[in-house]
C-alpha cells in the first residue's frame, strides 16, 4: 500500500525485496575476499581475513556502500529509499569500474593471488567484480524507478448514470 500525500505516491513496499537482495550482494562483496580463500576463491592473497589496502579500495568499501544502500531501501521513507538507491548505484559502479581504474591511482595491475585456469579466473572476475556490480546496478536502478515520484490519477467510473430518464415527446395535431 502506498502513502498518498499531495497527489504523489511517495513510497512503495515493493522496493523492499530489491533492498534485501542488494544487501545480500553487498554482504557477498564484503565477505568473499575475507572468507574466499577457505574454499579456493581468493583474489589478491591466499590469506583468510586479510584486510589489505586493495581489499578496502576495491571490495570491502563498495560492499559496505551497497549493503548500506540496500538497508536504506527497506525503510518506509521516500528520502531514505532514494538515498539507498543512489548508494547502491555507487557501490555497483564501484564494483564495475574499480578494477579498470585501479591502475590510475596506484602502481601495478590487478592479478589473481594464485594461478588458476582461464575458466576459474573468469569466474573470479565475475564473482568479485563485474557480475556482482552489474547485478547491484541493475537492481538499484530498477528500485529507483519504483521509488520515483509519480502523479496519482483518480479514475471515475464510466458506467451508466443513475437517476436519468429518457423522455419521449410526441406531437399530435
Amino acid at each position: 500500500m502506498a502513502i498518498r500525500r499531495r497527489g504523489y505516491l511517495r513510497w512503495t513496499p515493493a522496493a523492499i525485496p530489491f533492498g534485501a537482495v542488494i544487501m545480500a550482494l553487498g554482504a557477498w562483496g564484503f565477505l568473499v575476499p575475507l572468507v574466499g580463500p577457505y574454499f579456493n576463491f581468493d583474489f589478491f592473497t591466499n590469506d583468510e581475513w586479510s584486510f589489505s589496502t586493495r581489499h578496502w579500495e576495491l571490495l570491502l568499501g563498495p560492499g559496505l556502500v551497497a549493503f548500506a544502500g540496500g538497508l536504506l531501501m527497506t525503510f518506509p521513507k521516500w528520502g531514505f529509499g532514494q538515498l539507498g538507491t543512489m548508494l547502491a548505484i555507487v557501490g555497483g559502479l564501484w564494483f564495475l569500474l574499480g578494477p579498470s581504474l585501479y591502475p590510475l591511482w596506484t602502481s601495478g595491475q590487478l592479478q589473481l593471488g594464485v594461478n588458476h585456469s582461464e575458466g576459474w579466473a573468469a569466474l573470479h572476475w565475475i564473482g568479485y567484480f563485474y557480475g556482482l556490480g552489474a547485478a547491484i546496478l541493475y537492481l538499484a536502478a530498477f528500485a529507483q524507478g519504483m521509488l520515483s515520484r509519480r502523479t496519482v490519477v483518480e479514475e471515475a467510473s464510466v458506467g451508466e448514470q443513475q437517476g436519468t430518464r429518457e423522455r419521449v415527446v410526441t406531437h399530435t395535431n
